[in-house]
């Protein structure tokens, strides 16, 4: 199941247990994938049980924490091995992972596995003055930077990937149209994979648009592909298409599945 990262919902999963997923014990041996969710998002933990390719339960625990005095949480877990080193073989990783997490190697879907890691460790809204925004906080660099190249090939806005001083995790926003553009993006469907409170908000981030008097300093510039650029993308791997074009390997990635995607049918 996790091998498949063309498909949106393996992505997702994938990008989702990596940022709110525990995978302890060992892989020689016994161990536990669990995921924990509010209990208003269960509906997202059965869909990820139907995909597995093994036994897993979803248990219900009732816990009083720093927002609530009884915050009732879903958790989803399987033990089987198999699938366990499956999932750790794509950066489901064991033990302590916060700073160690990096994209799955392969054709993925990237829009899906973006969506879970922001389900997972991001935030989509309006700001108190009325601002779109899509924001994430990692300690991984290796997601830092993927969400940054993301970014500047979706929205055409540049985010530098540096760590704040205080706790060294990596804090990455975009504003306004880039929200916008980014919540379309990700969430390119009303039927994909998600919270659904996520989903609702990032529904209305993409529809935004800035009065008519004010929309002249939102325009944004990227640099453009050509179809030059995208018969390399197609004829070579990810690495080497980065080298020739002078562009890194995430934004050749995104390329990819879009140029695909279209050929599907499939590009929002």
């Amino acid at each position: 199941m996790f091998d498949d990262l063309g498909r949106p919902d393996v992505a997702y999963a994938i990008g989702l247990l990596q940022t709110d997923g525990t995978h302890s014990g060992s892989l020689d041996g016994k161990g536990r994938v669990s995921l924990e969710l509010a209990v208003r998002d269960e509906g997202v933990l059965s869909k990820i049980s139907a995909l597995l390719p093994c036994y897993s339960s979803i248990g219900h625990r009732t816990r009083t924490t720093n927002f609530a005095d009884q915050h009732e949480t879903a958790t989803l877990r399987f033990y089987d091995q198999a699938t366990r080193r499956s999932a750790a073989a794509v950066g489901i990783l064991v033990g302590r992972k916060a700073d160690r997490i990096a994209p799955p190697v392969g054709a993925l879907a990237v829009p899906d596995y973006l969506r879970g890691l922001l389900d997972g460790d991001g935030s989509v809204g309006f700001t108190r003055k009325g601002e779109p925004f899509v924001s994430i906080v990692t300690a991984s660099p290796a997601i830092a930077g993927f969400v940054c190249d993301i970014i500047r090939e979706v929205c055409g806005v540049a985010r530098t990937a540096r760590p704040n001083r205080r706790d060294g995790v990596y804090n990455i926003l975009v504003l306004n149209l880039a929200a916008a553009s980014l919540a379309a993006w990700a969430w390119y469907s009303s039927d994909v994979l998600g919270l659904e409170r996520k989903k609702t908000a990032a529904q209305q981030v993409a529809q935004w648009q800035p009065a008519a008097e004010k929309a002249g300093r939102y325009q944004v510039m990227r640099k453009r592909w050509t179809a030059a650029d995208d018969l390399i993308v197609l004829a070579h791997g990810q690495s080497e298409a980065a080298r020739i074009l002078g562009r890194s390997v995430s934004s050749v990635s995104v390329r990819r599945w879009r140029l695909r995607a279209a050929e599907q049918g499939l590009e929002p």
